[in-house]
């Protein structure tokens, strides 16, 4: 049941190959550092973005007359930034995937960017991430806490298909970063267990200063960590729970119309309100990830993680695997 916390998997094996394997506390810190530069790089597109908006919308030379003005301005404009944002994760995919192969000397199979079943893998967890969301809406519908509003897609499904790439992008950068990268550079030197909370309790801290954040929501961001966490060990791969977070995000906001960890989204296919009444269990302003649905759905998830036995690895992890995905690949 808890075999990938006592035997690790071929992905983490190769991870101990890496040449540059830090102590726990100086992966924290150097995690740090390596998210901040992130965020710089990713400012610099959104920066011109914004200069462009800004002119192009006439808004350049804005004035305040009344703070509502301003309120309106920002909020109009931050809607904006949602799509641009998306597409800016790619930064995080690609300068997580130099700081590991550069500095750690760590090859992508350790990444979990392995080749065998890779599309099989994407569309089972995509498939399970639609499943998951659709449930925890189930338990907050019949729960009387979610109303139905009906079709309102219109003539938006060029929007709604960039929304789906966005999130493409920006489901894969979060796990390379999280997954594919921290906790399974703290694991190739400390417990797998260490690695996991770790990782994951880093995970929701990212997301503390999303509108609507409370305790809930940080327990259930927590929690959803450690299920992608237990999923790229059991999987032993990266791309089901690359693919598992995009639909768990995309269906939520895109599909659902409901906030996505408290950020709106422009276009959706069908309308779905969260009720006043009920919140703790809905999610109120932060979105269905906020409530207590969620925290079964994901708590669900994680036992039957437990209960499942893991993916065996093909090559017994003496051999050399990154010599080996690699000799493929040349």
């Amino acid at each position: 049941m808890l075999s990938e916390l006592n035997e690790r998997p071929s992905i983490v094996m190769e991870a101990q190959k890496a040449k540059f394997k830090p102590h726990f506390i100086i992966q924290v810190i150097i995690f740090i550092i390596v998210f901040l530069v992130i965020q710089a790089a990713m400012a610099i597109p959104l920066l011109a973005y914004c200069f462009v908006y800004l002119i192009t919308s006439g808004s350049g030379g804005i004035t305040v007359n009344d703070p509502g003005d301003l309120r309106f301005f920002l909020a109009r404009f931050q809607n904006e930034l949602i799509l641009p944002s998306l597409f800016c994760t790619v930064l995080m995919t690609m300068l997580t995937i130099f700081y590991c192969r550069a500095v750690e000397k760590r090859s992508l199979y350790s990444m979990g960017f392995v080749r065998k079943k890779a599309f099989s893998d994407y569309l089972i967890g995509g498939g399970i991430g639609l499943l998951m969301i659709f449930t925890a809406l189930l338990i907050a519908f019949l729960c009387g806490t979610i109303t139905y509003e009906g079709f309102v897609l219109g003539d938006g499904i060029g929007l709604l298909l960039l929304f789906l790439l966005g999130f493409i992008i920006q489901g894969m950068s979060e796990e390379v970063l999280l997954r594919g990268y921290f906790m399974i550079s703290v694991a190739s030197r400390n417990s797998v267990l260490l690695a996991v909370i770790s990782n994951s309790v880093l995970f929701a801290l990212l997301h503390i200063f999303n509108n609507g954040i409370a305790v809930i929501p940080m327990i259930n961001l927590t929690l959803f960590g450690i299920f992608a966490s237990l999923y790229t060990l059991k999987t032993d791969s990266i791309w089901g729970i690359c693919a598992l977070h995009t639909t768990w995000n995309f269906v939520q906001g895109n599909v659902f119309g409901i906030k996505v960890s408290g950020i709106d989204t422009k276009v959706s296919l069908f309308a779905f309100k969260l009720k006043d009444v009920g919140t703790f269990i809905n999610g109120g302003s932060f979105g269905l990830e906020g409530g207590l649905a969620v925290t079964l759905v994901l708590t669900m998830g994680i036992l039957i993680l437990l209960s499942l036995e893991g993916r065996k690895p093909g090559i017994k992890p003496e051999n050399n695997l990154r010599d080996r995905y690699e000799e493929k690949n040349t």
